[in-house]
């Protein structure tokens, strides 16, 4: 029996743990299943007893605990490292390590390198190798290169220089962590089989320790200490570079020249670096390296600068930009940073410099805390990501949502340190002199789309009464001062102007959404918008459709009747395995059947052919599927729906979803009483399973079945 790389790190994770530990715990540190972590913990239990030692302990509600038998500790210790490979058992590598590995060793070697070798390296088949290059020769398309085969010469990749390096070092960061980089510059060993593999590849005769001292020699003349990701970062670039050079490679060219560069202090570090590389190495190194390590120096980021000039806070222009933000910040908080906001500032700028030529060059900077950012302080990220703005507009240039995600660290511990609970909620008065009844709706649109707390719900003579244990006041009407406190005005039924008008002072609510039937059809409507248009702004679209949906739900319980996709596609409006030519003869069998029930009029067709012939096949709304309509006043009697699927496929101008086997088309009263149906309809074009049953269906019976399931 063989074990893969999660159980072998299951396997020591159970080790070093102190004591029982469940497994929901070791489901959530590896983002498994509990189905996957039983299967694992089976898997390494049988393999330790194999191996002459104990099972594990088992207790209900505690989870298991692994018996730390004699001699346990250097087995597992064997299993990790690289030193046993010779040893009884053989680490199993999975395919997407074969795969990466695979590209890491072509896009080092200066030879093409037989598939048997890569065979022998992972113990498989021909077959399996053969299969997972054609899995690589796919992946290193999106890069720009190829893979080439020659039979009785081996397997290569073809490329510029410039998008080798790219991917090769886009490998190493997606395979090793920075803690792993670190952990071999000082041990020159990986506790991870695969991980040495990487790094023999890597730093195979180099030498480390050289490299770490340009490192240092960068830090001391720049009087700064770059952090992990950029000590990481650079490390792996200059040991890329010299293995290329070694070579006798092209030399990795900019695409441009920057004479900015050379009035840098990095790049004056830059030359020395590259003049001990040349010393050590005996090679020569052209100019347009020497720019890159400029710009890798610029762009790393630091945890300590050791001195602060003005030069560094002035640069640029960033001091504006960075005292913008932080009150922008103090704004939406309704806080002063007081004695604070100094330091916060230059903090920023110190952060920023370097930001700004990692945004202008390209240089992608991935946080390895960023999910973290996004699930704890997502507020607080958004919030950043608003007063952004200054610093896009200054470097017009749009900033990616790491880049984001590190200035949140900023102003998370800026706030932090006023002791600021970054959760608080503005507590909020309503006042309203239409009655308790509006009072309350608004009350609860409020609560439901903004971070606030509705401490209560009063009139007009009231609100100078109660207790002064609130931040701000919403009024539908004009109530003049009261204790200080702002008052946002706005209409009882709170209109789009309104929402707009609350947004300055409160943050849309953030809500977990992951069981939410609204998200999931806001997310798909997002993912068919996007097919078509740039969307700026995706989260504030995505609020606009969520506040729609719910807009339509509070309408909905005033109509008395909600229509399900059951009440619309009937018996009576269904057409199967249809025989058309075309694709204006296809949407006259859809409204066909509308205008036989007396649904819609003779000119509704006529609407939709229009339309097409202006727009374009828009309609044409998933592969295969066309949505047809018009508006109201084209000629509907009736809210109505038919349903039509064709013998033989027929082409509507659509590039992306041609050819069209299914014909919806809708015949809407209002903007409004089709929604719930329309919903429906959308969750069915969403299921492959349910939708190959609408093609083969060959009796209406089947299709109403079908059309069930989703009305409800």
């Amino acid at each position: 029996m063989q074990l893969n790389k999660r159980s072998v790190e299951i396997l020591n994770y159970l080790y070093k743990a102190d004591g029982f530990v469940k497994i929901e715990d070791i489901a959530k540190q590896y983002k498994l299943t509990d189905r996957a972590v039983r299967y694992n913990i089976d898997k390494i239990e049988k393999f330790l007893v194999k191996n002459g030692f104990s099972y594990f302990e088992r207790e209900y509600n505690r989870g298991i605990r692994i018996k730390k038998d004699n001699g346990l500790e250097e087995f597992i210790m064997n299993l990790l490292c690289d030193k046993n490979i010779k040893s009884r058992f053989q680490y199993t590598f999975s395919k997407d390590e074969r795969i990466k590995y695979t590209a890491i060793k072509l896009l080092q070697s200066s030879q093409p390198l037989k598939v048997s070798y890569f065979q022998e390296m992972f113990f498989i088949s021909k077959n399996t190798m053969l299969k997972e290059l054609d899995e690589l020769e796919e992946y290193l398309k999106k890069s720009g290169l190829k893979l080439v085969r020659k039979q009785k010469y081996g397997i290569y990749i073809e490329g510029s220089e410039s998008q080798r390096r790219k991917l090769a070092k886009e490998l190493v960061f997606d395979t090793l962590s920075y803690e792993d980089i670190l952990n071999y510059t000082s041990t020159k060993m990986d506790s991870n089989r695969y991980s040495n593999f990487q790094f023999d590849i890597l730093f195979s005769d180099i030498d480390i320790d050289f490299i770490d001292s340009l490192i240092k020699m960068a830090e001391s003349e720049l009087s700064r200490k770059f952090s992990d990701e950029a000590y990481g970062g650079l490390l792996t670039h200059l040991a890329i570079m010299i293995k290329r050079m070694q070579l006798k490679k092209d030399v990795y060219a900019l695409g441009f020249v920057n004479e900015d560069l050379k009035d840098t202090k990095e790049y004056e570090v830059s030359k020395k670096m590259i003049k001990r590389i040349e010393e050590k190495y005996n090679i020569s190194v052209p100019q347009e390296e020497i720019e890159y390590i400029t710009l890798h120096l610029l762009g790393a980021k630091i945890i300590k600068n050791k001195a602060v000039d003005s030069e560094d806070l002035n640069s640029k222009g960033l001091y504006d930009v960075a005292l913008k933000m932080t009150e922008e910040i103090e704004k939406i908080y309704g806080i002063d940073f007081k004695d604070l906001k100094g330091s916060i500032i230059e903090g920023l700028v110190l952060h920023l410099r370097p930001s700004l030529y990692r945004i202008k060059y390209n240089f992608k900077l991935l946080n390895p805390v960023y999910e973290d950012v996004r699930s704890n302080y997502n507020e607080l990220f958004l919030n950043v990501k608003k007063a952004s703005r200054y610093l896009e507009e200054f470097i017009n240039s749009p900033i990616d949502e790491h880049e984001i995600s590190y200035i949140t660290l900023h102003f998370g511990a800026a706030l932090e340190r006023l002791n600021m609970n970054l959760n608080h909620r503005p507590r909020v008065i309503i006042v309203c002199g239409s009655g308790l009844g509006t009072a309350k709706m608004i009350a609860s649109k409020i609560e439901s789309e903004f971070n606030v707390e509705i401490v209560d719900t009063v009139s007009s003579r009231e609100v100078r009464n109660i207790e002064d244990n609130y931040d701000y006041i919403v009024s539908t009407i004009d109530i003049g001062k009261v204790n200080n406190k702002k008052i946002i005005k706005v209409s009882p039924l709170l209109t789009s102007k309104d929402y707009e008008k609350l947004e300055k002072y409160f943050n849309y609510k953030l809500k977990r959404f992951e069981n939410n039937e609204d998200l999931k059809l806001v997310n798909r409507l997002i993912y068919i918008v996007e097919k078509y248009a740039d969307i700026p702004n995706k989260e504030l679209l995505q609020y606009e459709f969520l506040h729609e949906l719910k807009n339509y739900k509070e309408c909905s319980k005033t109509w008395g009747y909600v229509y399900m996709l059951k009440d619309l596609i009937t018996w009576k409006t269904i057409l199967l395995n249809a025989e058309c030519s075309t694709w204006q003869e296809a949407l006259k069998l859809g409204t066909d059947i509308l205008i036989e029930n007396n649904y819609i009029e003779d000119t509704y067709y006529d609407a939709i052919i229009e339309n097409f012939k202006n727009i374009g096949p828009y309609m044409v709304v998933a592969p295969g599927i066309v949505l047809s309509h018009a508006r109201p006043e084209d000629g509907v009697k009736k809210l109505s729906m038919s349903l039509v699927t064709l013998k033989n496929p027929v082409n509507f101008g659509s590039e992306l979803n041609d050819p069209v086997k299914l014909i919806i088309t809708l015949a809407a009263i209002d903007n409004e009483s089709h929604l719930k149906a329309l919903s429906q309809l959308m969750e069915l074009f969403m299921n492959s399973s349910d939708m190959n049953g609408i093609y083969r269906a060959k009796t209406k019976e089947e299709i109403i079945n079908i059309i069930a399931k989703y009305s409800k």
